[in-house]
C-alpha cells in the first residue's frame, strides 16, 4: 500500500453489502457471460484432479466459482467480508442442492482466519497483491494459488476516458496505486508480477491477460450487454478471448492479470 492509513473496513463492507443482489447479473450479459466462460476455462486447466482437495475461494462473494467446484464434489471454503455477498451464495448453493459442500465465513481477506498450509488450491480473485501473502500463506507446499491483479497499462486504458491524469501517472510511474470500492490496490505489469510472487516463494506456471478483452474486439454495446446472443456468435468470442488470455503481445492490455503458480517453499 501507499500509505499506512487502516483500512475502512466498515465502509468496505457497506459498499459490498449494497452491491450484493446485483451483483451476479453483470455475468448475466454477453460481455460478463464471456469473462466468467473464459475465466473459468482457464481455472479448470489447473485444478487439483483429486476431488478431496481442499479449495479456498477467498473474497468469493456470491460464490460465482464456488457453485460449479461444489457442483464437481471438491470441498470448498467460501469466504468474504460482506456477509450479504454470502447471503446471495447461500441461497445459490442451497438451491443447486451442494450447500453442504461448502464452508462459508465472514473474514477479511487480509486476515484469513485459517492455519498455514490449510488449503490444496487458494483462489484469490479481487486483485489485490496485499492480500496475496495471507493466501501463500495457509497454500500448502506443492499447493497452487489462482490470484488477480490490476495490470497497471490496461487499467490506464481504460481510465484514459474519464481522468487522463490518473491513467498518466499509471503508465509514468509516479503511481501505482488504484482505488475501488473504498480499497487500495496495487497495479503491476507482467514482470513485476512475476518477480513479486517469485519472492515470496511461488513457482510461476502463466500469467494471462483476463477481463476487459472484449472490448478490444470492438463488438457493439447493444451485444455486449444483451442478455440473449447468438450460442455460435458466443463460441466464436470465447474462443478468441481465450487466445488473447494467452498471447504474450497483449498481456500488457487487460484489466486483470491472472497469475498462476505453486507454492514451493
Amino acid at each position: 500500500m501507499s500509505d499506512d492509513k487502516p483500512r475502512d473496513i466498515a465502509s468496505i463492507k457497506k459498499e459490498w453489502d449494497e452491491l450484493a443482489e446485483r451483483y451476479d447479473t453483470y455475468y448475466e450479459r454477453f460481455g460478463g457471460a464471456v469473462e466468467h466462460y473464459v475465466d473459468w476455462e482457464i481455472l479448470k486447466e489447473h485444478l487439483p484432479t483429486n476431488r478431496d482437495a481442499k479449495i479456498l475461494d477467498a473474497a468469493g462473494g456470491t460464490g460465482r466459482i464456488t457453485l460449479p467446484l461444489a457442483k464437481m464434489g471438491y470441498s470448498v471454503t467460501l469466504c468474504d467480508i460482506s456477509p450479504a455477498m454470502l447471503d446471495v451464495a447461500r441461497r445459490k448453493l442451497l438451491d443447486a442442492g451442494v450447500l453442504d459442500k461448502v464452508e462459508i465465513t465472514e473474514c477479511d481477506i487480509n486476515k484469513l482466519p485459517y492455519a498455514d498450509e490449510s488449503f490444496d488450491f487458494t483462489i484469490g480473485w479481487n486483485s489485490m497483491f496485499e492480500a496475496a501473502k495471507e493466501l501463500i500463506r495457509v497454500t500448502k507446499k506443492g499447493g497452487m494459488i489462482s490470484v488477480f491483479l490490476v495490470n497497471r497499462c490496461g487499467d490506464a486504458i481504460s481510465k484514459f476516458h474519464e481522468d487522463p491524469n490518473t491513467a498518466l501517472d499509471l503508465l509514468s510511474s509516479k503511481s501505482n496505486v488504484v482505488t475501488y470500492n473504498n480499497e487500495k490496490y496495487l497495479t503491476v505489469n507482467v514482470d513485476e508480477a512475476r518477480e513479486l510472487f517469485e519472492k515470496e516463494g511461488i513457482r510461476i506456471i502463466e500469467i494471462y491477460a483476463l477481463c476487459g478483452m472484449v472490448e478490444f474486439l470492438s463488438i457493439s454495446e447493444d451485444i455486449r450487454e444483451s442478455r440473449q446472443w447468438d450460442e455460435k456468435f458466443f463460441k466464436q468470442t470465447t474462443e478468441i478471448v481465450l487466445r488473447m488470455s494467452k498471447e504474450p503481445s497483449l498481456k500488457g492490455l487487460s484489466r486483470h492479470l491472472a497469475v498462476y503458480g505453486e507454492r514451493i517453499r
